[in-house]
């Protein structure tokens, strides 16, 4: 249920009773502290953020801004602009928040702690992360009229659309149920890998100078495997149950990802590794609470742009159309794979050469397998709507059989099965009632 003015939806159903708040003149979460002018009913949203009930004064923040750091920034709007930090691309000093602030329900309160010398980790740096941005950490805070049901997952922090959602309306039968062809690796490193808000709302490439250390990788390449894995291991047997935490953490990455399109629906543009893995858990939270936008979210995604089919492959008519891959949509070394490989190092113009998406073209490939196979085991490819995407993937694994081991592992057990196995569960959740 859509809210009007950007405050927040009253859940349509939910066997929840009302969340726990208790008035308190501070709420602290990660480093960040939020200090309120009086004390006021806080709580907690089923993933763990904060949430006040206001409006609610906030008088400063920890640590404190500076005129360059440490930023705030109200229902911070997607696109080319951000207002944490004036060493990130973008900056803008207008989005940034002043205090004392008084939060409004229906407001979502992002806020960053800054590190002072860029490219040095922190001891709670993510596996995978490059220490190319400024910020340490990020966490929001949101503003509610009421508490909300217990179960509640936090509404996106991005833009305006503050729709809201329960563990309780997840329909749990619509997961698998798959058997594990190897032991699957712990759910508990892929949990923290999305236990942080993933602050993602910038255009292009210059998205991985705002992806916080300690929150998720900076690198399109590692954030990808993550959703392939985290893909995979939801629809392993008992997953509802034994990884429960990972489930709600990856929904909620779904609904922040949402609202991140309502927000600018033109940022993940494909360009070589970087922007890769957020069509997925979009559809994912859509297909667990039977929410149409979600289930047919209409985006930019790297996955759709960088797929397509040719006529030509490798300088040579084919007699059928064939599924191919491109670096991006606009540079000279687009479509290298219509062209013969010998011809690569000259194909483009200098160093962005065919040569050089072609080694885009393999560090995408193996990240890929883990989210195409799990939208085929839920029937969830009519609603990806790109069939160039599950083509080649196809034809990548055809090619290489190159993935990471436990998605490898899953591919040859179940890519057999997998379209069998999807079209039951779509005709599932397609007949009337379910």
């Amino acid at each position: 249920m859509a809210a009007a003015g950007g405050l927040p939806a009253v859940l349509a159903a939910t066997a929840a009773p009302p969340a726990k708040t208790e008035l308190q003149d501070k709420v602290t979460q990660y480093g960040i502290t939020w200090t309120f002018e009086r004390p006021c009913p806080v709580g907690r949203f089923a993933t763990g953020d904060w949430f006040v009930i206001g409006p609610a004064r906030v008088a400063a923040v920890s640590p404190a801004p500076t005129a360059e750091r440490h930023g705030s920034v109200v229902n911070p709007p997607a696109g080319d602009k951000q207002g944490y930090d004036r060493r990130m691309s973008g900056f803008d000093a207008s989005l940034r928040a002043s205090f004392p602030l008084l939060l409004q329900p229906g407001q979502s309160l992002v806020s960053v702690d800054s590190v002072e010398k860029l490219g040095e980790k922190t001891p709670d740096t993510v596996e995978g992360h490059y220490c190319r941005g400024p910020l340490r950490t990020a966490a929001v805070l949101t503003c509610l009229a009421a508490p909300p049901p217990a179960d509640a997952f936090r509404p996106g922090f991005c833009g305006v659309w503050k729709e809201m959602f329960a563990i309780s309306q997840l329909k749990l039968d619509r997961l698998p149920e798959l058997a594990p062809p190897v032991k699957p690796p712990a759910s508990e490193k892929y949990a923290r890998f999305l236990e942080r808000v993933w602050l993602d709302h910038q255009r292009e490439w210059v998205n991985r100078e705002m992806h916080p250390l300690e929150n998720m990788p900076d690198y399109g390449r590692e954030i990808t495997h993550i959703v392939s894995d985290t893909a995979l291991l939801l629809l392993l047997e008992g997953a509802a149950r034994e990884r429960s935490t990972l489930l709600h953490r990856c929904v909620q990455k779904g609904i922040d990802y949402y609202a991140i399109v309502q927000s600018n629906d033109h940022l993940w543009i494909a360009n070589g590794g970087h922007n890769s893995g957020r069509k997925w858990p979009i559809l994912f939270a859509g297909l667990l609470l039977n929410h149409p936008g979600m289930m047919n979210v209409k985006a930019t995604f790297q996955e759709d742009q960088q797929t397509y089919y040719a006529r030509q492959f490798h300088g040579r008519p084919v007699a059928d159309k064939v599924a191919v891959w491109r670096i991006t949509v606009g540079n000279p070394n687009k479509n290298h794979e219509e062209v013969a490989p010998d011809t690569w190092a000259a194909y483009g113009k200098g160093d962005n050469n065919g040569t050089k998406a072609e080694g885009y073209r393999k560090l995408n490939g193996p990240t890929w397998v883990g989210q195409a196979l799990a939208a085929r085991l839920t029937g969830m490819c009519e609603h990806w709507n790109h069939p160039p995407f599950f083509d080649y993937v196809d034809r990548w694994w055809r090619e290489t059989q190159s993935a990471k081991p436990f998605v490898k592992a899953m591919w040859e057990k179940y890519r057999a099965l997998a379209d069998e196995i999807g079209g039951a569960a779509r005709q599932k959740r397609e007949t009337p009632g379910k």
